[in-house]
Order: C-alpha cells, then sequence, then structure tokens
C-alpha cells in the first residue's frame, strides 16, 4: 500500500470524515490502490458520522446492485439517493417498488423520475405499467430484464422472502402472481421461495392467485429434485386431484397421476408432514380412483389421526363406533372422539352426546341432593355422582365397579353377572361429555382407593347398595330420577350394538364422516 493510502487510513480512524468516506468508496469500488472489499467499504460509508451525507448514500446506491441493497438492508440509502434526483437509483427503486408496493402509483412515481432524465429501461417500464396497472410487477419485471444492477434471477426470490416474513396473505399473493406471470428465471433460490409461499398460502380463506394453469409444476418439481418435501406435499396433493380454496389443484398441474401423486405423498408422509397422510387417505378411500384400496385407506387414517390431524379423530373415531360389536371397539371409538372433542370439534361431541342417557332435573338440585347424601353414606354419593354425570340406570349405578371402569375418555360398565340375558347384561362404554364429569370420576376413584387402603367399612353387595339407597333417598325426600336414567332394555341394547346405534344417528354421522 502507498504511504499516502496509509496515511489516509490513518485519518479516517482519527475520525476525518472526508478520508473516511474516500477510504469507503476505494475499498468499494476496488479503485486507486485499493482491493475490492465490500464488507470493509460500507462499514466505512454507513459508519454513523457519515449518515447526514448524500454522497455517503449515492455511492453505496450507485456502486451495489439491487439485490445488494436489498439483502444487506441498504434500502434507505437507495431512497435518500433516489430524491436526490439519481436517475440509476430511481430506476431500481422503480423495479423495487414494483415487486413489493400495492399501489402501482408509487413505482410509477420512481420510474417517471427515471425516465423524464432519459433512461431507456424506464422508458420501456413506464410503458409496460402503464398497459398493466393491474400487475405492476409482471410489466416492469418484464420490462427491465436486461436494466443494469437488477438481477431478476435474485431480486424476485428476495421480493417473495419479504411478502412471506410480512405474513399478510394478500401480500403474498400479490407478490407470488406477478412473480409468475412474469416469467421470471428458474433458479433453486426461486423455486425454494414460491414452495413457501405457497404453503403459507394453502390454509387461505380466500383464493387470490391468479397464474397459468401448471405454470408452478415446473418450480415445485426442482424443489422435489432436492429434497423439499414440502413440494411434494403441494404436487403431490395436486396430482391426486385434492386442492384447497386458495390452490385449486389445476393451478399447481395441468393434469391428474394418482399413483405419482400417491407416491410423493408417502414420501412427504414419511418425512413428518402430517397433512399428508389424510390426503392418502381420501384419495385410497374413493372406490371410484384407480388407487382405491379400502385396507389401506384405514391404515392412512390411523397414520392421520395418530398424528394428531382433527379431521381424522374425529372420522376414525366414528366409523369405528358406526361398526363396532364389542365393547372393545366402542372403547376405541370414544377414545377418537374424544380427542377431537377436547380440540372443540363439535361435531364429534354431539356424537359423543348420543352415547349418554338423559336424566332428570337441574344440576344444581342434583348438586345438593348428593351433599345430602354425602353426610350418611359418602360411598353411595360417589355413585349418584358417576351416575349423574355418565346416564346410568339405576341397576348400573348400584353394579358398576367405578375404579376398574375408569378410562381416560369416560366410563365403562362392565358386565353384570346377577342378570341372566346376555345382551341386557354386556358391558357398555361411556365417554365424559364435559372435563368436570371427568375429573369427579377421578376423585370417586381416589376415595373407593383410599378406603380400600385404609380398611374402611366396605359397601357391600349390589342388594345392600340398593336397601341402603332406598333408606337415604326416602329419608331425604330425594326423587331418584335425578340420578338414573329410566329407558327400555331395546335402548340399552342399541348403545351397546354400533350398527343399530348408527341407525339411529344417522344424520350426526353423515355430517361427522363427510367434514
Amino acid at each position: 500500500m502507498r504511504r499516502q493510502d496509509i496515511q489516509l487510513l490513518a485519518s479516517a480512524r482519527q475520525g476525518d470524515l472526508e478520508a473516511r468516506y474516500e477510504i469507503g468508496r476505494r475499498y468499494l469500488l476496488g479503485v486507486e490502490g485499493f482491493s475490492l472489499h465490500t464488507d470493509t467499504g460500507l462499514e466505512y460509508l454507513t459508519h454513523t458520522s457519515l449518515g447526514p451525507s448524500e454522497r455517503a448514500a449515492r455511492t453505496i446506491a450507485d456502486a451495489l446492485p439491487l439485490h445488494e441493497l436489498v439483502r444487506r438492508n441498504l434500502l434507505p440509502a437507495l431512497v435518500k439517493t433516489a430524491r436526490a434526483g439519481s436517475t440509476a437509483a430511481q430506476l431500481k427503486l422503480g423495479a423495487w417498488r414494483a415487486l413489493t408496493s400495492a399501489d402501482p402509483a408509487e413505482p410509477m412515481r420512481w420510474l417517471d423520475a427515471a425516465a423524464a432524465a432519459g433512461d431507456a429501461g424506464a422508458c420501456a417500464a413506464v410503458h409496460a405499467l402503464r398497459s398493466r396497472p393491474s400487475n405492476a410487477a409482471a410489466a416492469v419485471l418484464g420490462a427491465l430484464k436486461a436494466a443494469p444492477g437488477i438481477d431478476l434471477a435474485r431480486l424476485v426470490p428476495q421480493a417473495l422472502d419479504a411478502a412471506i416474513r410480512s405474513s399478510d396473505p394478500m401480500e403474498i399473493a400479490r407478490v407470488l402472481s406477478g412473480t409468475l406471470t412474469a416469467n421470471s428465471p428458474v433458479t433453486p433460490e426461486l423455486a425454494d421461495a414460491v414452495c413457501m409461499a405457497l404453503a403459507r398460502l394453502e390454509n387461505d380463506t380466500e383464493p387470490r392467485l391468479s397464474c397459468e394453469n401448471g405454470a408452478i409444476e415446473s418450480l415445485l418439481e426442482d424443489c422435489i429434485r432436492r429434497g423439499n418435501t414440502t413440494a411434494e406435499l403441494l404436487l403431490g396433493r395436486a396430482l391426486s386431484g385434492v386442492g384447497t380454496r386458495a390452490l385449486p389443484a389445476s393451478l399447481l398441474t395441468t393434469g391428474q397421476n394418482l399413483r405419482r401423486g400417491a407416491a410423493l405423498l408417502l414420501r412427504a408422509a414419511d418425512a413428518g408432514l402430517t397433512a399428508a397422510w389424510m390426503v392418502l387417505y381420501r384419495i385410497h378411500a374413493d372406490n371410484r380412483s384407480s388407487v382405491s384400496n379400502p385396507q389401506m385407506a384405514r391404515f392412512f387414517l390411523e397414520k392421520a389421526a395418530l398424528a394428531g390431524e382433527l379431521c381424522a379423530q374425529r372420522r376414525l373415531g366414528a366409523l369405528i363406533l358406526r361398526s363396532a360389536t364389542t365393547v372393545h371397539e366402542s372403547e376405541q371409538g370414544i377414545h377418537w372422539l374424544h380427542q377431537a372433542a377436547r380440540r372443540q370439534d363439535a361435531l364429534a361431541a354431539q356424537l359423543l352426546g348420543l352415547l349418554v342417557l338423559p336424566v332428570a332435573g337441574s344440576d344444581a338440585e342434583a348438586d345438593a341432593a348428593i351433599d345430602a347424601v354425602r353426610r350418611e353414606d359418602p360411598w353411595l354419593a360417589c355413585r349418584l355422582r358417576t351416575a349423574r354425570d355418565f346416564g346410568l340406570t339405576k341397576l348400573e349405578a348400584m353394579s358398576v365397579d367405578i375404579v376398574a371402569g375408569l378410562r381416560p375418555w369416560g366410563l365403562v360398565v362392565g358386565p353384570n353377572p346377577s342378570i341372566a340375558q346376555a345382551k341386557l347384561a354386556a358391558p357398555r362404554a361411556i365417554p365424559a361429555l364435559r372435563p368436570q364429569a371427568l375429573e369427579n370420576l377421578r376423585r370417586s376413584v381416589w376415595f373407593f382407593e383410599q378406603s380400600r387402603q385404609d380398611g374402611s367399612p366396605i359397601e357391600g353387595d349390589r342388594r345392600k347398595r340398593t336397601h341402603r339407597l332406598r333408606y337415604c333417598l326416602e329419608r331425604s325426600g330425594i326423587d331418584e330420577s335425578l340420578f338414573f336414567a329410566k329407558v327400555r332394555s331395546t335402548v340399552l341394547n342399541s348403545l351397546r350394538q354400533g350398527p343399530k346405534w348408527a341407525f339411529h344417528a344417522q344424520q350426526p354421522l353423515r355430517m361427522a364422516l363427510a367434514a
């Protein structure tokens, strides 16, 4: 390095603003004895002491291409230079605003200024923007493909990334539409950005994306070749003919290919994208599909339910319950419906409600009566509480083993050995319709377990409990209809047999399976 350059560096380090600017300029441009070193040049030129300097901002804006200005968060320097009248800066800022601003007047203002100064690229961009004001991005990008300082292959992915960071679906859709209709150069960065933007839009309630059908397929294929699992889900779903409101299948691909779509969905699901399981279920459950397979469909539905898909949990529970012939199958169905109902699924909650028999009176009356009984017989009070919460018949309430019947989702009334008819003595699975019912049941279980461990007096057999019940209710003047459901044996039998229950719950079942 020359002696005068060393002296200039020393002056810059001592705070000389002119020397600081000069060192920054030479490093940024790689001139006059200084090798090109962008980072060092920007370190000098963006120093706080040079903040008010219009000359420093102009040097930065003129020296760096637009994508570098965006990547390094140097747009304020670009705006300052454009306002000062720099044609190159006005052209760059107009291009960026065309990509990122919803108002076409914003890019037009800067491009008009550059065109007035005689810039040929700006003139072409202004003409294109006036002819296509509804799609500013496509119009300007098409006119500025060869403009100096504007590298569309790098710039467009940056605009998409900025839109994605905004989390505004309208902004993402607008930038993505402009990108796709402008036929921007296809690069891995652009393909990844488009894929990410599509993933953000897929659950949008209003479709706002506009482009030629199939324009996105090649970009997704490029992502898939590089192992992008999100692209596998998006394209696999489209090839299977399954779309969303914002992303209809025809938008992503020009035609269906169920076998390739299923293969892509399997890869996506295996990589952890659980939404793919539900799509696989739908295409394999459709008996008109070329990949129809009921056994595989059930497997995919179970995988989706295990992965936490709400719709899958509700549908699996309804399907199992509809065909259940044993209490074990009923328990499985109730388990999945309970999982969905806990997540505020109204259809699942409605189906569970059809498994619980109604009891008379208000909860306030029942609570007061249970408190009165608890003072004389706490074991009986626990049984009455359980009967009220789960809609048990009197016989079920007096014979149920509360400890053995506890389940995470409710109660199983075990087989009753004192009833000769097998159908009437069969076990029954009953869900808890409210969290409080489940909490009350756990408290009762804890009380019975503690009583056994402490050696407290036991309840006695069912006959003794029934006599005790009659005595307590008559003494307190309590109506037993507050606690026990009164139904015919045929109704109880229908609750134990899935097909019979399904016959009486046709409409709710149809809604639960269709949603």
